[in-house]
């Protein structure tokens, strides 16, 4: 058995964990511990989260699914007039 500890910030720490989880089947062979707890060294009063998970060994569990992001492009796209390009904020 393996042990993943998320930390931090709760809203941090819950993205970090639903990011892992994303196409995993939490069975009954995955044991999930949750610890939620004021931490003085944040500001605002925000609450740290823990998240241990507990897996089998197997290379599945050890990778995080890469997050769909917007395209970046460095170059210009040929098919696209600059007329066309609406600049939003």
């Amino acid at each position: 058995m393996k042990m993943k500890v998320f930390t931090g910030r709760w809203y941090d720490t819950m993205d970090a964990f639903n990011n892992w989880a994303k196409g995993k089947a939490l069975t009954k062979e995955v044991l999930i511990h949750t610890h939620a707890e004021f931490n003085p060294i944040y500001e605002d009063k925000e609450v740290a989260l823990t998240i241990v998970v507990i897996h089998p060994e197997d290379p599945h569990w050890d990778k995080t699914e890469p997050q769909l992001t917007a395209p970046i492009h460095n170059v210009p796209v040929p098919h696209i007039k600059i007329e066309e390009i609406k600049v939003t904020q």
